[in-house]
């Protein structure tokens, strides 16, 4: 990230009493506002290719740290983070910048926030962003060791048994001794690393808890690797894993009542960067997800890499998403 913009972060305290730490660059000649929401284990700057690429264009960029990260509070109450919660914190933050014509980018976790920002907030965007994690729609939660099974009658596999490890009240503990184990497993060189350390249960608690490392990725430079490691040794892991928590503890199974069956699907523009080797969202499975639920237009690109596209080509996902605004929404 340009060294000019890390003066621009700000901090609000929400509605209701907490603090988010979020750099806002105003938009010029009229052209719209990229909302940027981070997921696990990142912090805003995981944007910095985005934010440079878009600010320079001319466009409005907002990206909060999100809840239990960097700068904004970390709540260890799982119960803050219910999502249309979380969301308001957001709408918060855009009526603080005085913003009309936004445009909300999700990653990992923040796919599921703009999921949530599409189904009851829809008419404050113009259209809505998804990287490699798809739009999904609200349900009871169900114990993880039936979502495993689940996974395995359908791909053939497990795809989320790392759930297993973040679920348990020592993995925080576990993690913040061996941060540069955890870090160079979500962040690989080869992404079918994870068929082995993130989709079969207990690998990456041995993993982890061993101190082992694997590969780094190029495309996490020093300096992001430096940045990243100082925001969780700071911060910790008991307030970020409630991501997590929050699901498996069932914080968000009602919000499913709210939602009437028009607003579970995409009303506005979407845009969808799919990856082919994204080893938990998975490819087979989130293509129909997206394919099913944007009624209101659909442009999807397909990248041949892992769970974090805009890291790892960002000149084409930016020219990819620059253009779907373009053609789509301006």
């Amino acid at each position: 990230m340009n060294e000019s913009l890390v003066s621009k972060y700000k901090d609000i305290v929400t509605s209701r009493g907490l603090t988010y730490h979020y750099l806002s660059l105003p938009a010029v000649h009229g052209k719209p506002t990229l909302l940027f929401i981070h997921g696990f284990p990142s912090i805003s700057y995981d944007w910095y290719h985005q934010i440079n690429y878009f600010s320079e264009r001319g466009f409005g960029v907002i990206a909060p740290d999100m809840l239990g990260y960097g700068g904004t509070s970390k709540p260890t109450d799982v119960s803050l983070f219910l999502h249309t919660a979380i969301a308001q914190d957001l709408l918060d933050i855009l009526d603080a910048e005085k913003v009309q014509k936004t445009i909300a980018v999700g990653h990992d976790w923040g796919s599921r926030m703009i999921s949530i920002l599409s189904m009851k907030h829809s008419d404050r965007f113009l259209g809505f962003a998804w990287v490699v994690v798809a739009y999904n729609i609200y349900a009871p939660f169900p114990p993880i060791d039936v979502v495993l099974e689940m996974n395995i009658k359908t791909f053939g596999r497990p795809l989320m048994g790392y759930w297993k490890f973040f679920e348990q009240d020592s993995a925080p503990q576990i993690i913040e001794k061996n941060l540069e184990s955890l870090i160079s497993v979500l962040y690989p060189d080869d992404p079918d690393n994870w068929l082995t350390l993130m989709n079969q249960p207990g690998e990456i608690q041995a993993f982890v808890e061993n101190g082992k490392t694997t590969k780094r990725a190029s495309y996490l430079t020093d300096e992001h690797y430096s940045l990243l490691l100082e925001s969780l040794r700071k911060g910790g892991l008991t307030s970020a894993l409630n991501w997590y928590r929050c699901m498996l503890g069932g914080v968000n199974d009602r919000i499913a009542e709210e939602i009437s069956e028009e607003n579970q699907f995409i009303r506005k523009p979407a845009f969808f960067a799919v990856a082919k080797n994204d080893h938990v969202c998975v490819y087979d499975y989130a293509v129909p997800l997206m394919k099913k639920y944007a009624t209101g237009g659909l442009k999807m690109v397909e990248f041949e890499g892992g769970h974090w596209v805009h890291l790892e080509e960002p000149e084409t996902f930016n020219r990819e998403l620059e253009g779907w605004i373009r053609d789509t929404l301006q």
